[in-house]
C-alpha cells in the first residue's frame, strides 16, 4: 500500500474548518466563566425587557375534543332529559401536560356561555358531569361542555430590582444545594465508583471482549464501548486500549482499534442498553426546564437509544472496514500482545457478583411487579406503571445494584480488604467530580435566574410563534433536522454535555412543549446532536489522550490533522444516519421510551 493511501488527507476545506474550530474554540473561556457571562447577560436582558414592558401571551388551547358526525369539534355535546345519566370525562394524560396551567371549564347552551370556573390540572383525571356538580344544568336543556387552557400574559421580571435582589440572596444557596442534577449524578457515580474501583467493570469488559469471535469483534467493540458508558467516562478510558490490544492480537493495526474504541465510547456516548449517568443528568436538566411537568424518567429515551447501539455498531463497522482499515493498513512488525484473560479468581468474582446483583434485583422487582408492590403506582392502569415510585426513584436502586456487585466482586477477589476501601472508591470518584460541582454553582444560578425572569417562557412563546409563522408545524422535519445539526455544531465548541443542555434545555424544552412535543423527544434530539461530534471535537477532554495513545504506536500518525481525518468519516456517516433514523422514527410515531411518546396528549 502506498504512502499516499496510508497517510490520508491533511488539508482541504473540512480540515480548514476543524483547524479553525481548534484555534478559536480554545479561546473560549472556562465553562465557569462562560456561565458567569451568561448570568450577566440575563441580568441586563431582564432589566431591559422589563423596562420596555415586553410581555408574551400564551396561546389558548381547547383541551377537550370529540367527534360528531365524523368531524372533530371542541367540547362535548349532551342533553339533560329523563334518561340522562351522569358521565365522567377522563383525560389522565392531559393532566400531566405543562401546557395546561390556566384551565377553565366552560358550559354553553345555544352557543352562549352560562358557566365558567377555574380548575386544577389534576381535575382532568376525573371530571364528573352531573346536575349536582353543575347546578346550572336544567332538565330538557342541550349543552356543550368545554375544557379550555386560556391564554395568559407572561411579563419579564427584572432581576435588577429590590425584589430581584431579595430573591437572589435568599435563593442562591438553595438554587445550588437543591439543583436536582447535582445530587442525582453524584449518587449515581458513587455507586459506579464502587464497581469500577473494585475491578468489576474492567473485568467484565475484558471477559466479554476476549470471548467474542474474530468476525464480530468490530461490532462487538462498538457495542461494548457504547454500553461501557454506564460508568460515565469509564468507557472512553478503558475501551480504546483494550480494542488496540485485540486488533494487535488479530494482526491488524492497533491504531484502528484505538479509533474504534474511541468513536464507540464518544459518538455513542448516549447509546446504551442500560440506564447510565448521562441518562440521569439529561433527565434532571430536562425536568428542571419543564418544571417536572410532564416529568420524564431515566428510561425516557431507552427504546431509541437501545436501537442506537445496533445502529452505531452497523455504521461503525462499515466505516471501519471500508474506509479506515484500508487507509491505515496492517500493523507493522511487532510482537503480538495477548489479551489478558480472566483469572480463575476473577471469574469466580464475576460469578458471585452476578448472583448477588440478581438476588438484589429480584428483591427490588418484588416492589414493582405485584399489584400491591410497595413502590408500584396504586392506579391499576398498566400505562401508569412507569409513573411508579420505582422508576422515579431508580437512582437509589441503580446505586444499590452497582454497589452490591462491586462489593461482592471485591470481597471475592480481594480488591476490597476492609470496609474503608469502599469509602475510598467513592471519595476518589468525588475528587474527580470537583470541577463538575464548582460548575454546578453557576449553572444552577443561571437556570433559576432565567426562569425567575420568565425569559424561558418568553423565548418559548416567541420562538413557537416564529416557528409557526414559517410553517414548521406543517413542515416539522426540516426543523428537527436543523435542531440536531445546531446542537452538533455547538458541541464542537462546548464539549460539556451538561453545560450545553443547561443552556439549551430552559429554552428548547418549553418551546417544544408549546409546539406539542413531549420533553422526552426534545431531550432525545439534543442527545443525538450532542453525541455525533464528540469524536471529532478537538476540545473534547479525552481527545489529547487519544493523540497520545496513537503517537505511542506511530508518532507520525499521532498528529491532530491525521487523527481527525480518521474520525471525520464516522461523524459524517453518523450524522446523516442518525438523522435518517430519527425521521423514520418520527414518521412511524414510535415512542422513544416507556411512557415517553413523541407528542403531548390533549
Amino acid at each position: 500500500m502506498s504512502s499516499a493511501e496510508t497517510k490520508g488527507p491533511k488539508s482541504g476545506p473540512m480540515m480548514k474548518v476543524l483547524d479553525w474550530v481548534e484555534k478559536y474554540g480554545n479561546k473560549l473561556p472556562h465553562p465557569f466563566w462562560l456561565f458567569c457571562i451568561l448570568i450577566a447577560i440575563v441580568l441586563g436582558l431582564s432589566a431591559l425587557l422589563s423596562c420596555l414592558g415586553v410581555v408574551a401571551v400564551t396561546p389558548a388551547t381547547e383541551v377537550l375534543q370529540s367527534v360528531e358526525g365524523g368531524v372533530k369539534v371542541d367540547g362535548r355535546l349532551f342533553t339533560i332529559d329523563t334518561g340522562f345519566e351522569p358521565f365522567v370525562i377522563e383525560m389522565e394524560k392531559s393532566s400531566h401536560s405543562s401546557k395546561l396551567n390556566n384551565l377553565y371549564v366552560e358550559i354553553y347552551t345555544d352557543g352562549k356561555p352560562i358557566h365558567e370556573e377555574a380548575i386544577d390540572r389534576s381535575a382532568l383525571k376525573s371530571l364528573p358531569v352531573s346536575q349536582e356538580r353543575f347546578p346550572v344544568l336544567q332538565e330538557g336543556g342541550t349543552y356543550r361542555i368545554k375544557v379550555v387552557n386560556r391564554s395568559r400574559e407572561v411579563p419579564v421580571e427584572s432581576l435588577l430590582t429590590k425584589d430581584g435582589l431579595n430573591w437572589f440572596v435568599l435563593s442562591m444557596v438553595h438554587n445550588f444545594a437543591h439543583f436536582e442534577p447535582l445530587g442525582l449524578v453524584l449518587v449515581m457515580l458513587m455507586g459506579v465508583a464502587i464497581a469500577e474501583g473494585a475491578g468489576l467493570i474492567p473485568a467484565l469488559m475484558r471477559g466479554i471482549a476476549a470471548n467474542v469471535p474474530a468476525p464480530l469483534i468490530i461490532p462487538a467493540l462498538f457495542i461494548l464501548a457504547a454500553c461501557g458508558n454506564v460508568g460515565s467516562d469509564a468507557g472512553v478510558v478503558v475501551i480504546p486500549p483494550l480494542a488496540a490490544a485485540i486488533f494487535k492480537q488479530l494482526g491488524k493495526n492497533p491504531i484502528t482499534g484505538l479509533i474504534v474504541g474511541y468513536v464507540g465510547a464518544t459518538a455513542g456516548f448516549t447509546a446504551n442498553f442500560f440506564p447510565a449517568g448521562t441518562d440521569v443528568l439529561a433527565m434532571s436538566l430536562t425536568n428542571a426546564a419543564s418544571g417536572n411537568d410532564p416529568e420524564i424518567n431515566v428510561l425516557s429515551n431507552w427504546y431509541f437509544m437501545s436501537a442506537s447501539v445496533f445502529f452505531l455498531a452497523v455504521i461503525g463497522t462499515v466505516v471501519t472496514k471500508w474506509i479506515i482499515m484500508p487507509r491505515l493498513g496492517d500493523a507493522k512488525e511487532t510482537e503480538t500482545e495477548e489479551i489478558e484473560r480472566l483469572t480463575p479468581l476473577e471469574k469466580k468474582g464475576l460469578l458471585y457478583a452476578g448472583i448477588g446483583v440478581a438476588i438484589l434485583a429480584g428483591i427490588w422487582l418484588i416492589t414493582i411487579l405485584p399489584e400491591k408492590g410497595w413502590l408500584r403506582n396504586p392506579d391499576p392502569n398498566p400505562d401508569l406503571i412507569w409513573r411508579s415510585n420505582f422508576f422515579k426513584g431508580l437512582i437509589p436502586i441503580l446505586f444499590s445494584l452497582f454497589a452490591a456487585g462491586g462489593i461482592v466482586y471485591g470481597k471475592v477477589t480481594g480488591s476490597i480488604r476492609k470496609a474503608d476501601d469502599i469509602v475510598g472508591f467513592m471519595v476518589d470518584a468525588m475528587k474527580r467530580m470537583g470541577g463538575y460541582i464548582v460548575l454546578i454553582l453557576v449553572i444552577a444560578q443561571f437556570t433559576k435566574m432565567f426562569q425567575y425572569a420568565h425569559l424561558d417562557e418568553l423565548i418559548a412563546i416567541k420562538g413557537a410563534e416564529l416557528l409557526r409563522a414559517v410553517g414548521m408545524e406543517e413542515l416539522p422535519v426540516p426543523f428537527l433536522i436543523a435542531f440536531i445539526v445546531i446542537i452538533a455544531l455547538a458541541n464542537l465548541f462546548l464539549g460539556s454535555s451538561s453545560a450545553k443542555w443547561a443552556i439549551f434545555a430552559p429554552v428548547f424544552v418549553p418551546m417544544f412543549i408549546s409546539l406539542g412535543y413531549h420533553p422526552a423527544f426534545t431531550q432525545l434530539l439534543y442527545r443525538i446532536g450532542d453525541s455525533i461530534t464528540n469524536c471529532v471535537s478537538p476540545l473534547y477532554p479525552y481527545f489529547p489522550i487519544l493523540l497520545g495513545w496513537i503517537a505511542s504506536i506511530d508518532k507520525e500518525k499521532g498528529r491532530v490533522g491525521t487523527v481527525l481525518s480518521l474520525l471525520l468519516p464516522y461523524a459524517n456517516f453518523l450524522l446523516f444516519g442518525w438523522i435518517a433514523m430519527t425521521i423514520i422514527w418520527y414518521v412511524l410515531g414510535l415512542p422513544v421510551g416507556p411512557d415517553s411518546p413523541l407528542f403531548l396528549s390533549g
